[in-house]
């Protein structure tokens, strides 16, 4: 890896993004270089462009490889960075964001006292799982699984998972265990309808073409982790609510059946439509149904 001789951060920002980048990367239409930015950035590269993102504000470093092992050797080599700062968001690089909805996102973790959250997705965007979508009665839920797409979490979070993101280029099964590393994670992770991202790319496409060419699959990685803690079916489930007029839902199949008529209000907005009645039908059964699980997991050595 090589990293830039000097120090990368300002001392004063307690908030940091780290980005596995390509050279299609949207990160700097985030405003990390804007005059009184909330949040710093670090750039890590894995493309093959000794020119690209050198500007001053995003401390590019350069490591070959899928996201996590990247993020791996990045705070492995600089174990001090989860010393200064209380929050790091690990988002994808084909996410459209802005500054605003960024210091945002990490101003609701401090308020909340959340370890892992992330922000939803505009209904326009590129997803796996429709119940992380934004929801247009809700400024945010309080949810069991956050996804690998953008999650930000506490840098004691990172600090536990590190670990287990050293063997990992796509990161599947690691969204089982990071909202429940405590004895109690209960109202500990949040999605937040208020503060919509854009993903741009079909999922998983620029995944796919790295992991090909390392001889590894996503599937092979999440059999791994899941054989060592008995991983059922993801599917998040939105278990407390703050709507727009900061009323708190505490009903699951309330909030379920708020999310469904809210999807069905703004069915024409979204971009993957063809299989979203279906999907709604099994969002409002699971938010019905099944009981949320936040018992602690303990990472094993």
């Amino acid at each position: 890896m090589n990293v830039a001789n000097k120090p990368l951060m300002s001392a004063h920002h307690r908030n940091l993004v780290i980005v596995r980048a390509g050279d299609k990367s949207l990160h700097r239409g985030w405003g990390a270089g804007d005059p009184g930015c909330g949040f710093d950035l670090i750039v890590s590269y894995f493309g093959s462009d000794p020119s690209a993102f050198r500007l001053p504000h995003e401390n590019r470093v350069d490591y070959k490889g899928g996201k996590w092992d990247g993020i791996h050797a990045l705070l492995s080599q600089q174990p001090e960075l989860l010393d200064r700062y209380r929050y790091v968001w690990l988002p994808d690089d084909d996410l459209e964001a802005d500054r605003a909805t960024i210091e945002a996102m990490f101003s609701n973790m401090r308020r909340l006292d959340l370890q892992v959250a992330q922000p939803a997705l505009t209904l326009d965007s590129y997803y796996s799982h429709l119940p992380f979508l934004r929801c247009r009665s809700f400024e945010f839920r309080l949810i069991d699984r956050i996804e690998l797409m953008a999650p930000c979490m506490s840098a004691g979070v990172v600090a536990k998972m590190l670990p287990l993101f050293r063997g990992s280029m796509s990161g599947f099964g690691l969204d089982y265990l990071w909202t429940r590393l405590a004895e109690d994670n209960h109202g500990t992770s949040a999605v937040f309808d208020a503060l919509p991202v854009r993903h741009t790319r079909p999922v998983g496409t620029q995944l796919a073409t790295t992991m090909l060419k390392s001889g590894r699959t996503p599937h092979e990685e999440y059999c791994q982790l899941a054989s060592q803690y008995g991983f059922g079916e993801f599917f998040p489930l939105s278990y407390e609510a703050v709507d727009r007029k900061g009323r708190r839902w505490r009903s699951q199949p309330m909030i379920g059946l708020r999310m469904v008529t809210d999807y069905l209000l703004d069915r024409k907005a979204f971009r993957q439509a063809n299989k979203l009645m279906e999907l709604l039908w099994r969002l409002l059964r699971r938010q019905y149904s099944k009981p949320v699980d936040l018992s602690q997991i303990v990472l094993k050595p």
